[in-house]
């Protein structure tokens, strides 16, 4: 079964093979409202994806991706475990080497609030970023939820430790980290959301961490999906010490996905 304007989707065609990379593909801030998943039953989940690719023309091109999740869903406390590996070799040089793992335990106060604990281990070769460790822990409140249409308000207090490569730099810093994530079904096949995380430094406030998120879900058939995502990072902290270091960041990545 086609949706009846199955004839005006031949446009999206093309765009199924953009992917618009900025200087760096990985963002620094782990989008985890992405990661959510509504589960309906009680216990443990999982699934592991490993993948790779290697082409030879001119250059020789390596590819490495892993991602791993697990969720613990209980009556009222949720644990979440993510973690992701991307390794991008061109002739032998590293144009993409990041990774993380994440783990969040959610526990319902009441309705509509959630306290929320996490920590998490990053690195990213390319933004010299040899480690990142946070801890935290805050709020999160929905704000709305109905008919597809959803808003959640998130305020967390959390530390931050960064080591940067081939220098003596390194952050210990304390930072607030709230994020506002917003949901629409604008028709019935046709699916919006952003997020977008506020993380400036305490108790001043300054070198704030802005990133946004919007994603763009568009049903083809019953099965097959359109998927646009661009997310965008702003972050002068590393910049100031390391100027060959930018300071902004982005990805737009196009694709398709198939439900079964």
């Amino acid at each position: 079964m086609l949706y009846s304007w199955r004839r005006g989707w031949a446009w999206f065609l093309p765009l199924l093979f953009i992917g618009l990379h900025g200087t760096c593909v990985r963002a620094q801030i782990v989008n985890i409202e992405d990661k959510r998943k509504a589960l309906d039953s009680i216990g443990w989940f999982g699934q592991v994806d490993l993948s790779g690719s290697l082409t030879k023309n001119q250059t020789l091109v390596t590819t490495l991706r892993g991602g791993l999740r697990l969720d613990r869903l209980g009556r009222k406390g949720n644990v979440l475990v993510l973690g992701d590996y991307e390794l991008v070799q061109v002739s032998g040089s590293n144009a993409l080497n990041a990774g993380f793992i994440h783990l969040r335990y959610g526990y319902e106060l009441k309705d509509k609030w959630r306290l929320e604990t996490f920590t998490q281990v990053q690195y990213n070769e390319q933004l010299r970023l040899t480690l990142r460790f946070l801890a935290g822990t805050g709020i999160r409140r929905r704000l709305y939820k109905n008919n597809g249409q959803r808003a959640y308000l998130g305020v967390l207090y959390m530390y931050e430790y960064d080591e940067l490569a081939r220098s003596e730099i390194t952050y210990r810093d304390h930072r607030m980290s709230s994020y506002l994530t917003l949901g629409f079904t604008p028709f019935a096949n046709v699916r919006l959301a952003n997020t977008t995380y506020y993380q400036p430094r305490l108790p001043d406030f300054s070198f704030p961490r802005v990133s946004t998120i919007t994603t763009v879900e568009v049903g083809l058939t019953v099965r097959l999906r359109f998927t646009s995502q661009y997310s965008l990072t702003y972050d002068a902290r590393v910049s100031q010490d390391l100027p060959d270091v930018p300071n902004t960041t982005y990805t737009w990545v196009n694709g398709l996905r198939w439900v079964f």
